[in-house]
């Protein structure tokens, strides 16, 4: 039986052309960079090199990349720099945020939107740190971070104080434009595993002059070069792309609809990326009917996979919706409406 992927948003499959690359690096006299022989002054300038084709991307400085292990790292190094700090987030960040400080929590509407006068009333002439999240991660809503960047500068100025801005975008390089100065961020965190680059490999964007943040440990080149050539790939082909996936979701949706008029989208089809579709369907057991899927060779998940020890999502307790009728079903490149057809009739079968 030939398997169907529809999580995209756990997890992305290796670019071949990104395999390849990393294959390169991954024989010969690629060694630890800080070290001083001759090849470890190559494997130097390798990771020189890609921290320039990373901030070439971001509209950044090379000197402004950090390479980490991926996304929840990259989150923890700066979150490690604040502690014992103010700090506001979003109701429904990644767990690797929101579990981890004590912080101030802005709750969403429906839609999984922040409330940006809450936002602006949260934060204090000792806040240190605000961190909203770009595109989340089980409903794929977008936040409105130019508009959150207005309100952090406008504080600043208010306050007289340096409040720092970051934003977790590792569902957002796919299909947004992540040119940081016109968003107006500090600090940016991505992930190789959601942009069809190597799984371990994360990266950090850190503005000059905002915060000191280091990385101990032994570069992993091979995984860098994947991350830089992904991340160059995913900006190539960002608009082609998501108009592919938006016409794809949106022909999901509709079909859904005729199968069962009660089937609701968990955040919004407007304020979304198109590669993540949260739905509740009624009368179902979330759980349960993912098995049922699975066994028709169909792969989608219920909640987030940082969530498999939870009974129920925080991010759909916060729009309102329930986790125990709620499924995510997400898209990316080799996704068809061919495969999705089969899908609707598999659906249509189980509701």
């Amino acid at each position: 039986m030939k398997r169907i992927y529809l999580d995209y948003a756990s997890l992305t499959p290796i670019d071949k052309k990104v395999l390849r690359e990393m294959k390169k690096y991954s024989t010969g006299d690629y060694t630890n960079p800080s070290a001083l022989y001759a090849s470890a002054v190559k494997a130097k300038k390798t990771l020189e090199d890609s921290k320039t084709r990373v901030a070439k991307v971001l509209h950044a400085h090379a000197d402004e990349i950090i390479f980490t292990s991926g996304g929840t790292e990259s989150n923890q190094l700066v979150l490690n720099q604040f502690k014992g700090k103010k700090i506001v987030i979003s109701s429904i960040e990644h767990s690797s945020i929101l579990r981890n400080v004590e912080v101030t929590h802005i709750p969403v509407d429906s839609r999984g939107l922040a409330d940006l006068d809450l936002l602006k009333k949260s934060i204090t002439a000792e806040t240190s740190l605000v961190s909203v999240m770009m595109v989340n991660n089980e409903i794929g809503s977008i936040q409105p971070i130019q508009d959150i960047a207005k309100i952090v500068r406008d504080a600043r100025k208010a306050f007289g104080t340096e409040i720092i801005l970051h934003t977790d975008a590792c569902q957002a390089a796919i299909h947004l434009s992540l040119y940081v100065e016109k968003l107006g961020i500090d600090v940016l965190t991505l992930d190789g595993a959601k942009i069809y680059g190597p799984r371990g490999v994360g990266a950090l964007y850190i503005r000059r002059g905002t915060i000191a943040c280091t990385r101990a440990g032994t570069h992993n080149i091979p995984g860098i070069i994947g991350f830089a050539l992904a991340l160059e790939l995913a900006e190539k082909n960002r608009e082609k792309e998501t108009a592919r996936i938006s016409k794809l979701k949106n022909f999901f949706f509709e079909e859904l609809k005729k199968i069962n008029s009660g089937i609701k989208i968990n955040g919004s089809i407007e304020n979304s990326v198109p590669s993540i579709m949260n739905i509740s369907i009624p009368s179902i057991d979330g759980e349960f009917f993912v098995l049922q899927l699975d066994a028709k060779g169909i792969e989608c998940s219920t909640k987030s996979a940082c969530l498999r020890d939870e009974d129920e999502s925080y991010v759909l307790k916060a729009i309102g919706a329930s986790s125990k009728t709620s499924v995510r079903f997400s898209f990316g490149r080799k996704t068809t409406k061919k495969q999705l057809k089969k899908t609707l009739k598999i659906i249509k079968k189980i509701v």
